[in-house]
């Protein structure tokens, strides 16, 4: 059995283990993107969860989530420019949010570990806001679509509401066990706010997808709801930076995320699904 495949295999499909993440906590903490003392508080946790319960593995809370394709905001760098600008903005850091220890349908145990785009944390009593940002590459999208394409570039931008929507809801979840383990103090309230950044060097490109959005924004407003977003904004500013000597010009959309309970029971299905298929690699002893 090759374990060494099989754990590149978890790792690229976001399953790693515990002492991994252990290892990779402790390299965040000279981040000044994250709260240093969280993560001493966290090492510590997982540490004692390591003592009880060896080193199991860890999945990502994005694991089981899908609609990510080539053009959808895959540069990272313009990526984390934005997930750097929305914590600018909020004041808010990055912070690993966790499960308690559970078991997949197959009776193994695992942890799952979430890190939202921004997370705001107030002193005891006040509310907890988090924050995820996706980004969508207009040129790539125009140059595999082409601009004619107006239904599917609707189509796509509800798929990103629901990826966030999705994503936020976890959050939330996590963020409340996370609580019970002591990590964070309580708060009255936790709020979701999600984010769309539409990008081109193209600044024509960007007015033809903003007109294309205020001319389906009620379409847009009514999908969203199915998708537990609600007060969707068109921002109607357009900004331009410069990233990698390029410059980019963009605009957003804001909205807002109610929690489920029902989209927890659908995520831990699909997670319970998508660990049956990852299954130890038999190589005939090679």
């Amino acid at each position: 059995m090759d374990y060494t495949k099989l754990l590149i295999m978890y790792n690229y499909y976001g399953v790693t283990t515990l002492d991994d993440l252990i290892e990779k906590i402790n390299m965040e903490k000279n981040n000044p993107d994250y709260d240093s003392s969280y993560l001493n508080r966290l090492e510590k946790a997982l540490i004692y969860i390591r003592s009880k319960y060896g080193n199991i593995r860890v999945v990502s809370a994005t694991f089981p989530m899908k609609g990510n394709s080539k053009w959808e905001g895959r540069n990272i760098e313009f990526a984390e420019y934005f997930e750097n600008k929305i914590r600018s903005i909020t004041k808010s850091k990055g912070y690993y949010l966790i499960s308690e220890v559970i078991k997949d349908s197959d009776g193994n145990l695992i942890l799952i570990v979430g890190k939202p785009d921004g997370l705001s944390l107030g002193n005891k009593g006040y509310n907890a806001n988090i924050y995820e940002v996706k980004s969508f590459d207009l040129d790539g999208f125009y140059a595999t679509f082409e601009l004619k394409k107006d239904e599917y570039f609707i189509k796509r931008i509800l798929n990103r509401i629901k990826i966030i929507s999705d994503q936020l809801i976890v959050y939330q979840y996590l963020l409340e066990r996370t609580i019970n383990y002591g990590l964070i103090g309580k708060v009255e309230s936790i709020n979701l706010y999600g984010k769309i950044y539409f990008y081109s060097k193209d600044i024509e490109n960007l007015y033809g997808a903003k007109k294309i959005i205020r001319q389906n924004i009620k379409k847009i407003m009514i999908g969203a709801v199915k998708y537990n977003a609600y007060n969707l904004i068109l921002n109607k500013k357009v900004e331009t930076t410069h990233i990698n000597n390029e410059e980019i010009h963009y605009f957003e959309i804001d909205f807002r995320v109610r929690y489920n309970p029902k989209a927890i029971e659908i995520y831990f299905n699909d997670l319970n699904k998508l660990l049956k298929s990852l299954k130890p690699v038999n190589n005939g002893g090679l």
